[in-house]
């Protein structure tokens, strides 16, 4: 047995990292829905550990990866009919009477690129998570442990949130679609949240980080309105009301009690 392995009551083989975050061995005892999916064995494989313990091993297998929580809460929602979830997951969020969604409807990972009258140099956007409809774009940043990022690559000044925000609205703008974007963190990421209440909160602060080449946005007021907050507990309370009122024949419990074990 390689040294530093060790073993948890399921006999799952983990190893702590030098910071003592657990990392399983195998991403896939970090995970309670499609584990050989080959889209979230490709993620495994693009995204390892450089240095230190736990060289080698898949981010997706730490106790904190953020990609495989939003693996295991969506991908077991996706097998359920989103009329019977999206609402009560997102109450932010109305559709319309006539509104379909996309098939597939969440994408994870995907890929975007910045608007093209944009100077700086950036590379793609990886949205942890997108759910497209006939009429509305919404990406998804989720956060965990962690705040989100203070800087891109090229620009310090550049956040995650108003990147997501910009490139977010540009891709909806291609699609002729209404943009949303939600951050989805836990309630102590003080900085996350109130980053996007900065933003939320007045029109002027996101012009002026884009408004210089994003002369396509018409009505600043409006993308505010779209900027909304999900903590991760509200998520775990919208899926107990939807398993009490049975609103799907899916089998929440297991979503349910992993949760509970990440939050509490």
């Amino acid at each position: 047995m390689v040294e530093g392995i060790e073993k948890d009551e399921t006999g799952r083989q983990f190893i702590y990292s030098d910071t003592g975050v657990k990392v399983f061995v195998d991403f896939k005892d970090n995970l309670i829905v499609d584990p050989d999916d080959p889209l979230i064995a490709s993620q495994a494989r693009n995204w390892r550990y450089s240095k230190g313990l736990v060289k080698g091993l898949s981010y997706l297998g730490s106790e904190n990866s953020e990609d495989a929580m939003t693996w295991n809460v969506f991908k077991t929602l996706e097998k359920s009919n989103p009329e019977r979830w999206f609402s009560e997951i997102f109450p932010q969020i109305i559709l319309d009477k006539d509104e379909q969604f996309i098939d597939p409807m969440l994408k994870f990972w995907d890929k975007y690129f910045p608007p093209l009258l944009r100077s700086a140099p950036e590379g793609e956007t990886h949205a942890d998570l997108t759910i497209e409809t006939s009429n509305k774009l919404i990406f998804i940043e989720a956060k965990y442990k962690a705040d989100i990022s203070k800087k891109t690559k090229h620009d310090p000044n550049r956040d995650q949130i108003i990147r997501n925000i910009d490139v977010g609205s540009w891709a909806a703008k291609k699609r002729a679609k209404e943009f949303y974007f939600i951050l989805l963190t836990l309630k102590s990421n003080t900085y996350s949240i109130d980053k996007l209440g900065y933003y939320k909160s007045n029109p002027s602060n996101i012009i002026e980080e884009i408004g210089s080449y994003r002369k396509d946005v018409k009505d600043y007021a409006a993308l505010c309105e779209n900027i909304h907050v999900i903590c991760w507990d509200q998520i775990l309370t919208s899926l107990q009301n939807i398993q009490a009122a049975n609103k799907t024949a899916l089998n929440f419990t297991n979503l349910i009690d992993y949760l509970n074990d990440k939050l509490f």
